[in-house]
């Protein structure tokens, strides 16, 4: 890739702007000093601007643990912040997009990337890929109540899909679903005359927060990535 299309991607600046930063020697790929705004980086070349280390990457996977109050919005929405906020020492936090969103009172897992042909296989109905929620209900759920979360219920004129159900507590479940329709797992716990208090997605296919703390976010391993892709391959 060409050196200032990779800079003004990362939005450092337009392609004119990136030129003068050239001109005025602070680029530098693999510490020596760039005059050509053409020239060529490679996924192994270290770029460096005002003496910050930028690695090429050609794709980006990263997973973040989303507190309330914050939107899947790059921008802020109604008094609320956008997580762009909580990545701000990501270089490339404008290039990457979030696979399946998350509601503003809703935390945890969000995965963002610029692999579209990856997003395109996870969103894609037919590969049944499942979210993981972690579920803080209202009123207590009985057995007649799991058993229609599981095997499915009416939201809108929409029919669910089967679903896995863990049960924690009479009141706390795991839920995982393979669809994403609009407030799925609050309508879901509605259908069944119950209310959502607390909602937080555990997993999306293998990728998992682990250790990662609130408001944090890491780039993806490459066995997380290899395991991902493997499953969306079969």
């Amino acid at each position: 890739m060409r050196l200032d299309k990779f800079i003004s991607n990362l939005w450092y600046g337009s392609r004119k702007q990136v030129a003068k930063y050239i001109w005025d020697e602070i680029i530098s790929v693999n510490s020596e000093v760039i005059f050509q705004k053409d020239f060529e980086i490679k996924f192994w070349d270290i770029v460096s601007i005002w003496e910050e280390n930028i690695e090429y990457k050609e794709f980006i996977y990263v997973i973040l643990n989303k507190p309330t109050w914050y939107v899947s919005s790059k921008k802020p929405e109604w008094w609320h912040y956008s997580y762009i906020d909580l990545l701000h020492n990501c270089p490339y936090s404008e290039i990457i997009d979030i696979v399946w969103r998350l509601d503003f009172d809703t935390t945890w897992l969000l995965f963002l990337t610029n692999d579209g042909n990856l997003t395109h296989k996870i969103i894609h109905p037919k590969k049944d890929i499942f979210k993981k929620y972690y579920v803080l209900a209202e009123k207590s759920l009985n057995e007649k109540d799991i058993k229609k979360l599981e095997n499915w219920v009416k939201i809108d004129d929409f029919i669910t899909k089967p679903s896995i159900v863990e049960i924690i507590s009479e009141t706390e479940i795991y839920l995982s679903i393979s669809e994403w329709k609009f407030h799925q797992v609050k309508k879901m716990l509605e259908a069944v005359w119950n209310k959502v208090l607390s909602l937080k997605r555990f997993a999306i296919a293998n990728l998992e927060l682990w250790d990662l703390k609130i408001w944090e976010w890491r780039y993806l391993k490459n066995e997380e990535i290899n395991l991902l892709k493997n499953k969306l391959n079969n």
